[in-house]
């Protein structure tokens, strides 16, 4: 089964940002079970400790999935840029280990809007109001409004946000001190790691916007692709 073969179109509600945290809550809950008796579950803890090497060790390992999945996304559109449905569909893939990140670090939905507004670069909006309304582009740094649209969807465009995309995740991972060859502990500047959360998450919806993945295409790619990894747990895949 793959997300062709999921004929229900979802196009997102009021809520969209708060459905597809609980999608993929609901989700992950049955993968843990898959990733313990693999014995690749390091912490089964929802959220994990931020201040715990464990729990910060698994955080980085979905910080990776993220990364690979961009990393295919943008590998598919350099080799068939006339069939950007499979960016599309892997840029799905990302947004589910973002999410799936972004509920094992203790964040919600309604929590991660709020970080983004209260951004010192003043930024608007965010995942659920671009999910659900497509509001006018985030712009970029200080550039204007106008700088994403004059990017428009080419491979070098793509891989420009994608590196932006990168730097935020990667800065968010290095607020988490605590290396696995490390025997001195540090506690975690939570609030630090949070807002380089937040702004992890307004770089992923620029790359949409590149992509021009419009707010509602979004949600139904999520939808579907949810779907397709309920059928796959469900067939023992």
């Amino acid at each position: 089964m793959n997300i062709d073969d999921v004929k229900m179109e979802a196009s997102g509600s009021e809520n969209a940002l708060c459905e597809i945290f609980q999608r993929q809550q609901e989700l992950m809950m049955k993968y843990h079970s898959i990733e313990k008796g693999n014995g690749l579950l390091v912490t089964d803890k929802v959220p994990v400790d931020l201040h715990e090497a464990a729990g910060q060790y698994r955080l980085k390992d979905f910080a990776w999935r993220i990364t690979e999945e961009i990393g295919e996304a943008l590998e598919a559109f350099e080799i068939h840029p006339d069939y950007p449905q499979h960016f599309d569909e892997e840029m799905a893939d990302a947004l589910h280990f973002l999410t799936e990140f972004t509920i094992l670090s203790g964040v919600t939905a309604e929590e991660l809007v709020k970080l983004a507004n209260g951004s010192t670069r003043e930024i608007e909006g965010l995942a659920s109001l671009y999910i659900q309304a497509g509001v006018k582009p985030i712009p970029y740094s200080d550039h204007s409004n106008q700088f994403i649209a004059i990017l428009g969807r080419h491979y070098s465009s793509l891989a420009l946000m994608t590196g932006v995309f990168i730097e935020s995740l990667a800065k968010t991972c290095n607020t988490l001190k605590n290396k696995p060859w490390k025997q001195t502990q540090m506690m975690t500047d939570v609030e630090y790691f949070k807002k380089n959360l937040a702004e992890t998450w307004i770089r992923f919806i620029q790359i949409c916007q590149v992509a021009q993945i419009k707010p509602a295409y979004l949600y139904d790619l999520y939808f579907k692709k949810n779907t397709v990894n309920q059928f796959r747990q469900r067939s023992n895949y």
